[in-house]
This record gives C-alpha cells, sequence and structure tokens, in this order.
C-alpha cells in the first residue's frame, strides 16, 4: 500500500507552512500526487432579529477567505514546486457555510486528508467541529496537525494506540506508508488487563508481528493509565519518547447536530500536542 492522492486542507491559514510542509513530506514517500484545497464557504444566513420577517446574511468569513486566496494558492503552489511534486490547487465556491462540507467531498477520493485542528481562541472562519465532522463524514484517514507550531510531522518514531478495536485496526494499516518509513514504532496497550479485544498474553504481539512483515519496525509496550483517559496516556507516551506522529483509531458517532467520541479520542482530539492520524 503507498498514498498516491494527498489532500490537504488549506482554510487554517495561521498553519499553512505546516500543512504544506506536512503534504510535501508524506507525497514524497512514494511520489504522489498533492491536491490543496481551499473552500470559500457560503454566507451564514441568520433569522432576522427585526420585524421584517426575512433572512439576514453574514459574509464576513466569506470575505476573509476570498482575500486570503492569492496568498494561500501562492504558497502551497510554491511549497509544493520547491518540492518536485505534482500538485493542484482548487479552490472551491462552498455549497454550505462549512467547510467541511467540501473536505469530505474532495476527500473521498484521496488516500489520506491532512488537516490543522482549529483553534478556539483565534476567529479563523472554520467551524470549531470541523475535525469531528471529517472523521465522520470523509471514510478516509485523516492526518490533523495540532494548532500550535510547536510540533511539524516527524516520522522517525511513530507511537500507535492499540486496543484490539476496529478502529485501531483500520488507523494501523492505513497508516501503513508512514509506519514503514520510522525508524521506530513503539504499539502502546493501555491498561491492557482491562481490555478484553486485547490478547491475554503478550498484547499487541500479533498486530506487531503482522507490521514486522510489513518492514515495520514495531515493538510492544504496555502502559498503565493510572486512572486517566487512555488518550492523555498515548499522548504522555509520544512526549516521553518525542515521538513525531501518533496513530490511534477515532471511536464517536455524530447525533443530531453534535459528535460524541470517546474519552480517549475526545481527549487527544482537544489537547493533541503533536500530529495524530486517525481513522473512524
Amino acid at each position: 500500500m503507498s498514498y498516491k492522492t494527498v489532500l490537504v486542507a488549506l482554510n487554517e491559514i495561521n498553519r499553512l507552512d505546516a500543512l504544506n510542509a506536512a503534504a510535501a513530506r508524506i507525497a514524497a514517500l512514494d511520489g504522489a500526487f498533492v491536491r490543496g484545497l481551499y473552500t470559500i464557504p457560503a454566507a451564514q444566513i441568520y433569522p432576522s432579529t427585526g420585524f421584517e420577517a426575512v433572512p439576514q446574511m453574514f459574509e464576513g468569513h466569506q470575505t476573509f477567505f476570498k482575500n486570503n486566496l492569492p496568498k494561500v494558492r501562492n504558497a502551497f503552489e510554491a511549497a509544493m514546486k520547491q518540492a518536485k511534486l505534482e500538485q493542484e490547487f482548487v479552490s472551491v465556491e462552498g455549497r454550505s457555510p462549512l467547510i467541511s462540507d467540501e473536505i469530505i467531498s474532495h476527500g473521498k477520493s484521496a488516500d489520506i486528508i491532512i488537516a490543522s485542528a482549529t483553534d478556539p481562541s483565534e476567529v479563523s472562519g472554520v467551524e470549531l467541529d470541523c475535525i469531528e465532522r471529517i472523521l465522520v463524514g470523509a471514510g478516509r484517514p485523516l492526518l490533523v496537525l495540532p494548532r500550535s507550531n510547536e510540533h511539524k510531522l516527524d516520522l522517525d518514531r511513530i507511537v500507535i494506540g492499540w486496543n484490539g478495536g476496529r478502529e485501531a485496526a483500520r488507523s494501523v494499516f492505513d497508516a501503513l506508508p508512514l509506519l514503514r518509513a520510522a525508524k521506530a514504532v513503539d504499539v502502546v496497550c493501555v491498561d491492557s488487563k482491562n481490555e478484553e479485544r486485547v490478547t491475554p498474553e503478550q498484547p499487541g504481539r500479533r498486530i506487531v508481528a503482522t507490521l514486522q512483515r510489513h518492514k515495520v519496525k514495531a515493538e510492544a509496550r504496555t502502559m498503565e493509565s493510572g486512572g486517566e483517559s487512555a488518550g492523555k496516556a498515548l499522548l504522555k507516551r509520544a512526549a516521553e519518547i518525542d515521538a513525531g506522529l501518533l496513530v490511534m483509531g477515532a471511536y464517536g458517532h455524530s447525533r443530531l447536530r453534535e459528535f460524541v467520541f470517546g474519552g480517549a479520542t475526545r481527549h487527544v482530539l482537544d489537547d493533541m500536542t503533536r500530529p495524530v492520524l486517525m481513522s473512524h
């Protein structure tokens, strides 16, 4: 397996350099094609608060993204040219105010999607639950970059969160091109004695053996959470060994207009300190 089409979502303008660098790094593994997607969202429509029974339109975030289009295009094309990668920049007029709708639509025909976590402290125009929407809707592996620039994508050392579940299995095999590029991969089972799906004897043994057949330099590890979320434990392990990437399943579903995720997934989404590849 290899990635042949990489989709990078470019609407988090403050993270352009990191997004372009991550796309170039992943595409360079096997000469993949990179599509840079930039969405001009549709104007938001709100009910009128006056006496007239007509909706009011808010076009502020739409104008923001229109004004930044040249900057985003130039940054993307320059980064891909420098990396000598085949690329295409796509600017689309969104069918809705939700940028995630277009990422999901385009992402379904890509091998992997790259996006940045949205910073709630900044007014970027991107919906705060954009990552959650992509995870549930796209059906593709999603590489999420953290909100800050402290940690860029580094494939030398990777941590896998393994509990034997369907989502964990999917994330591991979705991440194979990245895992093969790593110098060391830790397959970490958190609180393995409490997890029935993990092999009781030598947790992680079978998945590590499979990865090794794929030429992945993988080893099984166990750790106790100490009563904390498994997500917090995985982030702690990644920090201890300065891993450049965490791979894990995304456990959750959508319910009406909200997204309900398991404790480990929710913690990592809220507090990620380094890039995370998730599959749902």
